[in-house]
């Protein structure tokens, strides 16, 4: 009986830790890219993009307006899929936009509760473009097994093959 009930607590307490240990794992990424366009062109590439009027990020990422009319818009809403074996989904609002500058929001459903920004700063007819990514993983079972995950890495991969693909898209239309 001593056995069973320490098994017991065993089989309760390894998941309370990990729920512990995830609630305090925070994931805080920083990407950048030069962008061979100036800022309004990109701004304007990255607003199509979210509001899913083109598909340069694809395969990897996808994003559909639900609500609002585009990224030049505060409280537009956005749902976003990172595609893969596993599919993540989330749901963006954006909270401050100064247009051709920077655009600010937070994730409100889905894998992850935080916020991004997204900077754009001329420089010499180019564009640095880079995305500040603070979040926590959100749900139980993808807070319990996401500190076992390259969950920085996966996201910088995605963001700069999205980079480079906004380059590539923007060569061909100009």
């Amino acid at each position: 009986m001593k056995i069973f009930r320490a098994f017991l607590i065993i089989i309760v307490l390894i998941p309370l830790v990990l729920i512990v240990k995830s609630s305090m794992t925070t994931y805080d990424v920083t990407d950048e890219a030069i962008i061979n366009a100036s800022s309004d062109v990109v701004f304007k590439a990255l607003g199509n993009e979210f509001a899913g009027k083109t598909s340069w990020w694809m395969p990897h990422l996808s994003s559909k307006l639900r609500e609002g009319y585009s990224l030049g818009e505060t409280g537009a809403i956005y749902d976003i899929i990172i595609h893969g074996k596993r599919p993540l989904k989330f749901t963006y609002k954006s909270l401050e936009i100064k247009k051709n500058e920077m655009s600010r929001g937070i994730y409100i459903e889905g894998a992850f509760r935080g916020e991004s920004i997204y900077k754009l700063e001329d420089i010499e007819g180019k564009t640095k473009l880079s995305l500040r990514w603070r979040v926590k993983p959100s749900g139980l079972v993808f807070k319990i097994f996401a500190p076992f995950f390259p969950i920085e890495k996966s996201h910088s991969d995605v963001m700069q093959y999205g980079f480079k693909n906004l380059n590539k898209y923007l060569d061909k239309r100009s």
